[in-house]
């Protein structure tokens, strides 16, 4: 069954994952690292213009959020995952920001931080005002 690509169905697919026995878990991280757009596809049921965009992503960006994914499921973790609604009609190409945050146990941190679990990884995806305002 694919879910919605919305904090609902990332947060369902999330569950999922982490409740899956530990091989199972590992095919579904190696999925993500090997075919970040593949693994998107197979498990969210994306709009036209998602496709579009997850297809024009830069390697690094890919790159990026496979490893923060796969350390985050890895380490047992959710993604800490927000996908704030766009002001216009969500059909269309709406310009966003994609705002990523990693911990891990290799970071050197602000003692703020430091209580975040090795692993921790998030994701915000923010829509701009197509006004400009």
């Amino acid at each position: 069954m694919k879910r919605t690509f919305d904090q609902a169905g990332v947060n369902d697919l999330q569950q999922f994952v982490l409740a899956t026995p530990h091989a199972d878990r590992l095919a579904m991280i190696n999925f993500v690292m090997s075919d970040l757009a593949g693994f998107m596809l197979a498990y969210f049921d994306l709009r036209p213009s998602q496709i579009q965009y997850l297809n024009n992503m830069s390697t690094a960006l890919k790159t990026e959020l496979s490893i923060g994914i796969a350390d985050s499921w890895n380490n047992g973790l959710a993604v800490a995952f927000q996908k704030n609604s766009s002001s216009v009609d969500e059909e269309e190409d709406t310009p966003k920001d994609i705002i990523l945050s990693r911990y891990n146990s290799s970071s050197e941190l602000p003692v703020a931080n430091s209580l975040l679990p090795t692993g921790y990884f998030s994701i915000r995806i923010v829509y701009r005002n197509a006004t400009g305002s």
